[in-house]
This record gives structure tokens, C-alpha cells and sequence, in this order.
């Protein structure tokens, strides 16, 4: 097995799974699906990125639990707080914002928000990502071929996202 088409793999699925997350969330809070997010597609690469550090730590380190589970709260509340400081300096827009909760740095992250990725990252590789593996090693072929597609079409919509907050950044100068 390569351990670069399988993170690829990862990538791919946990940041489908990330926007699937956020949807449904969304829904239950305000009744609507959530309309603004930082690409056109349905994937929310922050979610690709800490599963896969997340889980190449878990199976390709030896680690003890304890240390896991910090991780469990430090990656997720980290790639969460950098890619919202990345996204506020770089577009000058907040497109979350946890101003209002205890405990939040910067509107970025907040508590009550990274314990909740603690239990969640938890679920994700004590219980999903075993069935996820197996998936993985049963359509090793097919899956090998077409990660690196979805890739390329996360990072087309990634440039056209970035052209097209270039362009509304010019028109409002």
C-alpha cells in the first residue's frame, strides 16, 4: 500500500465528510443549509488536513493513547485557527466567527467547539476510519485512480475561488 494514495484518500473523504458535517449542522441550528463557505464544491479541505495528520500520526507512529488524545484537541483547534487567521489576512474575511463563545482566541477557535472535535476526532479513528481502511484495502486500484482526480478538482476550484475573490477585491477598490 502507498501511504501517500491512502492520506490522499483521507484528504479527499474527511473533507467531504467536513462540509457533510457542517451542513447538517448548520441545518439543525438555523433551519437552512449553509450557503457561504471558502470553496464552490462540497469539500472543506480544513477538515482533509487535521484527519489526515490526525490519522498518519495514529497509524504510522507508535504514540501512546494519552498523546492521541491531546492531539485529538491540539490539531483540529490548530489547522482551524490557521486557516481562519490565513483566510481573515489574506481576504479580509471571517467566514466563521466564535466572537461571542467563552473562551474563544481571536474568533477563530473557541473551547466549547474543540472539545467537541476531541469526541468527534475520536469517533473518526477508533470507529470510522477502521471501516474506512478496509474500504481502502479492498478498492486499493480504484481508489489509488481517482483520489488524485478529486484532488486536482479541489485545487481547480481552489484557484478559481482565489481568482474570484481577486477580482471582487479589485471591483470594490
Amino acid at each position: 500500500m502507498s501511504w501517500l494514495s491512502y492520506i490522499l484518500f483521507i484528504f479527499v473523504l474527511y473533507s467531504f465528510l467536513g462540509w457533510v458535517l457542517e451542513e447538517i449542522y448548520c441545518f439543525i441550528v438555523t433551519g437552512r443549509f449553509k450557503e457561504d463557505g471558502f470553496l464552490n464544491g462540497p469539500f472543506k479541505p480544513m477538515y482533509g488536513f487535521a484527519m489526515a495528520i490526525i490519522i498518519y500520526i495514529s497509524e504510522f507512529t507508535i504514540i501512546s493513547n494519552t498523546l492521541l488524545w491531546i492531539l485529538f484537541f491540539i490539531v483540529p483547534t490548530a489547522v482551524e485557527y490557521i486557516s481562519g487567521y490565513i483566510m481573515k489576512k489574506t481576504f479580509n474575511k471571517m467566514y466563521w466567527d466564535y466572537s461571542e463563545h467563552k473562551f474563544n482566541i481571536d474568533g477563530f477557535v473557541c473551547l466549547k467547539f474543540s472539545l467537541y472535535w476531541i469526541f468527534l476526532t475520536a469517533f473518526v479513528v477508533y470507529i470510522l476510519q477502521p471501516l474506512v481502511s478496509i474500504v481502502f484495502y479492498n478498492y486499493f486500484d480504484f481508489i489509488s485512480n481517482i483520489s488524485p482526480v478529486f484532488i486536482v478538482y479541489i485545487l481547480i476550484d481552489f484557484v478559481m475561488t482565489i481568482s474570484s475573490l481577486n477580482i471582487n477585491y479589485k471591483a470594490n477598490d
